[in-house]
């Protein structure tokens, strides 16, 4: 493969050369670009409901009305006790 293959996005520029400025699209975000070639579609609503047992089982999950801070004390009191 002696032949050279001409590829425009590969180009060589001296190290000591300002950096060339890219052009803009003119596109102002990712989303107008989407809508405008049809790829960005609109979601459909969906109602989300909780029923009464899967309520239940969630409180169930997060615990009683305990306090945080009975927690925190009993970790303290076996800190004391290391030293």
């Amino acid at each position: 493969m002696s032949s050279k293959f001409y590829n425009p996005s590969l180009r060589q520029v001296p190290r000591s050369a300002k950096a060339p400025i890219l052009p803009s699209s003119g596109e102002s975000s990712i989303l107008s670009w989407l809508e405008g070639i049809g790829r960005l579609r609109t979601r459909e609503p969906q109602e989300s409901y909780l029923d009464e047992a899967e309520s239940e089982e969630i409180s169930d999950l997060m615990g009683g009305d305990d306090s945080f801070d009975d927690d925190d004390d009993t970790d303290l009191s076996l800190d004391e006790d290391d030293n």
